[in-house]
């Protein structure tokens, strides 16, 4: 398939010796190096306005920029997409740029469930090629829940390329699997099952509804409808995730680079835990509570995102 950049088909140039062709060719080499890694392979799916994509392991990886200076990343977690840093990203601190990113089968890519290159490995691969591409140096890096799984495992590979870690609540149930199992394997997939059954029968509210209200009914009716469609756009996602492989204690104690972990004052117990066992495997490790905040703890609908602001700031600027 050919590719676009700038909106011009690249293509082969039939008299490649004629002035005219090394001509084409020498401005298609200057734009490029003035755009650098904006010049992406178009996305087969529509963009919002002002999203961006940039080509990783074949795959246009959506992203929404904003702001100038250092570079931090933001990784979100299951079932959302780069809208969940919305709050961030409308008005970035002086002196830093803020990225949030689309994992691979996340909005805006209208995905259906099928294939295999949905993985927390997948996703931490693509990661690493996308910082790398960026070209900006070494980044601060922030994962929320299953994001916090991607980018501690791309940290954990291609150290070179972060500068700080901040985890917000992790996804690391088996530090406290023995302690505090969140959900019992055998019920959780068989809600994964009725839930995928009611989204193949095109009931996508009602499977959303199932796998929301697994633990506490009414939470669907009770979410917003902006909510509702993030999750929507989302839908497969959630019942696509398989759990890699788990994160140890020993891993978390060899990282090398700063890290920071956050949680929400009210977010469930076992979360609270994960960061507890996380915080004992790595000491020096920053650690902080936002106040009045869930585990959404950075979005305006269900956290406290100026505190959170200020926590990630700090922590940044040090």
């Amino acid at each position: 398939p050919h590719s676009m950049t700038l909106g011009v088909t690249n293509y082969e140039i039939e008299n490649d010796s004629s002035q005219g062709g090394h001509m084409f060719q020498f401005l298609l080499a200057v734009l490029s190096l003035l755009c650098g890694w904006q010049t992406a392979l178009a996305a087969p799916w529509e963009l919002p306005p002002g999203v961006k994509t940039l080509t990783v392991n074949g795959y246009p990886m959506a992203f929404l920029e904003r702001g100038e200076g250092q570079t931090v990343v933001l990784v979100h977690g299951a079932g959302v997409d780069y809208r969940h840093w919305q709050a961030q990203t409308a008005k970035p601190p002086p002196g830093f740029r803020f990225i949030a990113v689309s994992l691979r089968h996340y909005y805006p890519e209208p995905w259906n469930g099928k294939g295999d290159t949905f993985s927390i490995q997948q996703h931490a691969n693509d990661l690493a090629a996308f910082i790398e591409r960026l070209n900006f140096g070494p980044v601060f890096l922030v994962g929320h829940s299953r994001g916090g799984i991607v980018t501690f495992r791309m940290a954990q590979a291609r150290a070179d390329l972060v500068r700080k870690l901040i985890l917000m609540e992790p996804g690391f149930g088996a530090l406290v699997q023995s302690s505090a199992p969140p959900e019992g394997g055998g019920r959780l997939a068989a809600i994964r099952k009725a839930v995928a059954t009611r989204f193949e029968q095109g009931d996508i509210d009602g499977g959303l509804e199932l796998f929301a209200d697994r633990n506490a009914p009414g939470i669907w009716k009770r979410s917003s409808e902006e909510r509702r469609q993030i999750s929507r756009d989302n839908a497969w996602t959630l019942i696509a995730s398989r759990p890699g492989v788990p994160v140890t204690c020993e891993e978390l104690a060899a990282l090398k680079m700063p890290v920071a972990l956050i949680q929400g004052e009210t977010t469930p117990r076992v979360n609270a835990d994960i960061v507890e066992a996380a915080h004992k495997c790595l000491p020096s490790a920053s650690r902080a509570v936002i106040p009045n905040a869930g585990h959404g703890m950075h979005a305006a609908t269900t956290g406290n995102p100026a505190a959170f602001d200020a926590v990630l700031l700090k922590f940044l600027s040090n």
